[in-house]
């Protein structure tokens, strides 16, 4: 037992995950054992308001609101333009695998057509970012209503100045405490994760997934190729960063998105990394990272076309270059308004077919083996919230501390401060 506890948190963490998925396999029962996954998801999830909430508010609050449509501008340009290359990837390996091709057709007799879904309209999707009670979008976890409150009443605290300082003092020291039980709750990760990965090989093992490999490969490979290539590049070049140093320093990070498949129970994580890690001051990560958390979705950019041409695939429907470079559009705009819709990337999916015109009864093959690509697409939502973070950081004067970022030097909780990145 003390060689365990020598171990460093990311260790534990491949273990847990490597010995959960083999005794998975070799004996399902231990399935039984999710509930404890299922608690660390839940303690993460507790705090996930009063964290999102404080950071914005106290960094909008140390924003000169000069600097915040700056900071704005550098932000959505860097989520967007990884957008787009996703979803253009998305379509280019669905053209080259043809994961449709080639399945038994017999299977769609099998498959229950799920609820139909229609598109919300424009002026709804941007109707539903503003709360309209702020206790019950914290109630309900609507983040893009959090995020989008406490922006602006950070901004507020931010003009009203002295007299709002005591509410800026008493949001910073939520902060902390949210901070602090993060790491309480981090190290419950590794067992956590053993939980999680026996809970899936023993309850779907291998054999579920072969009829549906190619789809699941295309998949991945997307969203390895925009992990490791184009994340790379950009990290490199813009943040000019060692991008094996920036993946190396966010593995923890990684791995819980991985295994939890939430990119929302992952944002605390994301801050504590970012902060700690990676050397990012808190005003950019406390900005960037809850705002990607709803808007930045690269993952699901992949996913989308893969699955949507997949099902078209299926069915022997001819795909032209047209309806591809509006299946493009289609998914960064529909990308955009994600977050204001319940269901996530399924319903989001039978929007999509129904726009295009293909058949929305094929989500019900996807749905059965879709854990598998979220795994995938989850880690590479969360890894480009971080990498965006990094280069707006790297564009801001004295926002990133490269010593703390090349492991020199590493920060405990209680040296994070919003005034500057260490206390004293």
């Amino acid at each position: 037992m003390k060689w365990w506890f020598r171990q460093s948190l990311t260790t534990k963490i491949f273990i847990g995950m490597l010995t959960g998925m083999i005794l998975g396999l070799v004996y399902p029962p231990i399935s039984n054992l999710k509930f404890l996954g299922d608690i660390f998801i839940r303690l993460i999830q507790v705090v996930i308001v009063p964290l999102v909430f404080s950071v914005l508010v106290v960094s909008m609050a140390s924003i000169d609101l000069r600097s915040f449509g700056r900071l704005g501008v550098k932000v959505f340009f860097f989520y967007t333009a990884t957008t787009v290359v996703a979803s253009i990837l998305g379509v280019v390996l669905a053209n080259i695998m043809q994961p449709g091709v080639g399945l038994d057709p017999s299977v769609l007799a099998k498959l229950t057509p799920p609820k139909p879904a229609s598109p919300p309209p424009l002026a709804e999707i941007f109707l539903n970012m503003v709360p309209l009670n702020i206790v019950d979008a914290a109630a309900k976890g609507t983040m893009i209503q959090i995020v989008v409150f406490a922006i602006f009443f950070g901004l507020v605290i931010g003009a009203v100045g002295k007299k709002a300082e005591p509410v800026r003092v008493l949001l910073e020291g939520v902060y902390q405490i949210m901070v602090k039980m993060v790491w309480a709750i981090m190290e419950m990760a590794p067992y956590a994760v053993f939980a999680l990965m026996a809970w899936l090989t023993g309850v779907t093992g291998f054999k579920a997934l072969l009829p549906l490999a190619k789809y699941i490969l295309a998949t991945i490979i997307g969203v390895s190729f925009q992990t490791f290539i184009v994340v790379s590049i950009f990290v490199a070049v813009i943040a000019r960063v060692n991008p094996w140093q920036f993946y190396k320093r966010s593995l923890d990070y990684m791995m819980v998105a991985f295994t939890t498949r939430s990119s929302a129970a992952s944002l605390p994580i994301a801050l504590q990394v970012a902060e700690q890690k990676l050397g990012i001051h808190p005003r950019i990560a406390g900005f960037s990272l809850p705002l990607g958390s709803v808007m930045n979705q690269d993952g699901s950019a992949i996913w989308w076309p893969i699955a949507a041409m997949f099902i078209a695939q299926l069915y022997g429907l001819p795909i032209t270059l047209e309806q591809q470079i509006y299946l493009v559009v289609l998914v960064n705009l529909i990308g955009l308004g994600s977050t204001g819709i319940p269901s996530g990337g399924i319903i989001l999916l039978a929007m999509i077919l129904t726009s295009m015109g293909w058949p929305v009864e094929g989500i019900a093959l996807i749905m059965g083996v879709d854990v598998i690509p979220d795994m995938f697409r989850t880690t590479l939502n969360v890894v480009d919230d971080l990498s965006g973070a990094l280069m707006v950081a790297a564009t801001e004067k004295g926002m990133l501390r490269r010593d703390i970022l090349s492991g020199e030097r590493e920060l405990s909780a209680d040296e994070i401060t919003f005034t500057g990145v260490e206390k004293g």
